[in-house]
């Protein structure tokens, strides 16, 4: 765990060397960039590098464990979190499929996610979970009485009309399928829970808005709603009533990724805020002299090194722990929102301006705090195992 294998190692090269020269240039341009905006040619050069189906199934591909992605998607997020949380969101939605069961649709799908890949026609997907008035509800045992959902399976035969809409979809905008997790209660109750495979260009799915962020620009935000969308009972990814399984084995993965990401933005943060330091003159010499910036430095890189070495620890279990992963998701994220902090606090008033760069490396480590489970719901996760250890069920 504390040193890296020399394939792991090889990956990290290739991987800062991807980021150095392509995300790097574009973190900036993403960050401004209309709402709703992608780097076309970054995702083909992505394709390049195998990104797109870096977390396929081996037998499908995919070339990335756990570990693996938390080092790629760190070395990414380190120039820009939004781009990488784009790549983190792409392979979730490959790995719900995956872990569906459906091996006659995943090797449709995934072969031809590889085929277009080799294209350098990326073929992205999307995980559609959460809507306006309910997400936590789907995780959160403590919740007696959950939302409604609004977004329904109706059965018709050996089909299924989907209705209704979903909110804070990563990469909807863009994707060529979905994972979309709908009732099937009549009263529209989250126990009814089931995922399902719908692609974009269906008729009666409609993106509906594409939403404004504070973070993560690099990485779209959007609303869409289905009208009547049908879907044949072979693309229902999980049995009736049982998405909630599936989404707690995603969980894990996804608050793993998440925390290597918010060690990126942290690093991002950190090297920016020390390069200033060493050329920022005042007093007649660098304020890197100065014993307090030196402490701040060195309260920066501890953070940012024991973040890591949770996250490694959480991307190397097997299976995946929810507990250990949603750990390292809150202790990563709240590293790289106070690490960002001390980094616009370094530059002075230079680091509040647009130009110096650090208020965007806040602005994305903020968003870490709230996606995949805010720090809040992550925190009940950790919190349940060690309560039930001392022998009290909440």
């Amino acid at each position: 765990m504390f040193n890296l294998t020399e394939e792991q190692q090889d990956l990290q090269l290739s991987m800062r060397r991807f980021s150095r020269r392509e995300v790097r240039w574009k973190a900036r341009k993403l960050d401004n960039a209309p709402p709703g905006s992608v780097d076309w040619e970054l995702l083909r050069k992505s394709c390049d590098f195998g990104l797109i189906s870096a977390q396929l199934p081996p037998d499908h591909g995919g070339t990335m464990d756990p570990m693996s992605a938390a080092i790629a998607l760190e070395e990414i997020a380190h120039w820009d979190g939004g781009f990488a949380t784009l790549l983190s969101a792409n392979g979730l939605a490959q790995q719900a499929l995956a872990q569906s069961g459906r091996q006659d649709l995943t090797a449709q799908i995934f072969d031809t996610v590889i085929q277009r890949e080799a294209q350098r026609q990326p073929m992205v997907g999307a995980l559609a979970v959460t809507e306006r008035q309910v997400g936590s509800d789907f995780i959160n045992p403590s919740v007696s009485e959950p939302t409604r959902m609004m977004v329904t399976a109706k059965r018709r035969g050996d089909t299924y009309m989907l209705s209704g809409r979903k909110a804070y979809c990563a990469g909807g905008n863009i994707a060529n399928w979905l994972c979309v997790f709908a009732t099937v209660d009549d009263n529209r109750h989250p126990d009814g829970l089931t995922g399902f495979w719908v692609p974009t260009d269906v008729k009666g799915f409609h993106v509906s808005a594409i939403l404004p962020t504070m973070g993560l620009r690099g990485c779209p935000l959007v609303e869409f709603y289905l009208e009547g969308v049908e879907v044949p009972q072979s693309h229902r990814l999980t049995d009736e009533g049982a998405g909630r399984g599936l989404l707690d084995k995603l969980s894990a993965s996804g608050r793993s990724q998440g925390a290597a990401i918010a060690v990126g933005i942290a690093r991002g943060a950190f090297e920016l805020g020390r390069q200033h330091a060493l050329h920022r003159v005042q007093g007649g010499g660098p304020i890197i002299q100065h014993q307090m910036v030196q402490h701040m430095l060195a309260d920066m890189a501890t953070q940012i090194e024991a973040a890591r070495l949770l996250t490694h620890k959480a991307a190397t279990m097997s299976p995946l722990s929810t507990s250990l992963s949603s750990m390292a998701k809150v202790f990563a994220s709240d590293t790289a929102v106070k690490v960002a902090t001390d980094a616009v606090q370094l530059m002075g008033a230079f680091g509040t301006t647009l130009k110096s760069g650090a208020e965007k490396y806040y602005r994305d480590a903020k968003m870490t705090q709230i996606f995949q489970g805010t720090n809040e719901l992550c925190r009940l996760a950790i919190t349940y195992p060690t309560l039930q250890e001392a022998g009290f069920t909440p």
